[in-house]
């Protein structure tokens, strides 16, 4: 009998925590002027080598206009825009300057698609990656 008590007790209180009230944190939306680095890693099947291109960005953010990619966006990164969503987890971006379907995988890159991301403070990192192909975000809010 005393077994029986102990193992509904358990229950119970898995139960009762399970459906306790939890607060959820208000995902920060970035918004602002953000400039850093945008490192591309792309790994040669044939060659078996990592090829690395980088850029220094900028990239403004607004809840109401959406993103823009600024800077020098000549050799290795697109000017991009459009709208721009967040979870606790990702950041999405709608890019305009590109035609529906995938996004393009070959020359200049666009900032377009789902990404891993962290925001906290003055820093915005965020990323993704396949299996040859990596983009890496480090962003820090312009004073």
């Amino acid at each position: 009998m005393k077994k029986n008590l102990f193992g509904l007790l358990i229950i119970l209180l898995v139960t009762v925590a399970g459906c306790a009230k939890k607060e959820e944190t208000p995902v920060e939306i970035p918004q602002g002027t953000f400039s850093g680095s945008f490192t591309r890693l792309h790994y040669s099947t044939v060659t078996k080598k990592i090829d690395t291109l980088k850029a220094n960005l900028v990239i403004k953010f607004s809840t109401t206009t959406g993103y823009a990619v600024l800077s020098d966006t000549s050799v290795v990164h697109a000017g991009s825009k459009g709208g721009y969503a967040v979870d606790p987890y990702y950041i999405e971006f709608g890019n305009t300057t590109i035609p529906p379907g995938p996004v393009p995988t070959t020359g200049k890159v666009h900032l377009a698609g789902l990404y891993e991301y962290y925001y906290k403070g003055n820093s915005l990192k965020f990323g993704r990656s396949n299996d040859t192909l990596s983009y890496y975000y480090d962003l820090t809010l312009a004073p």
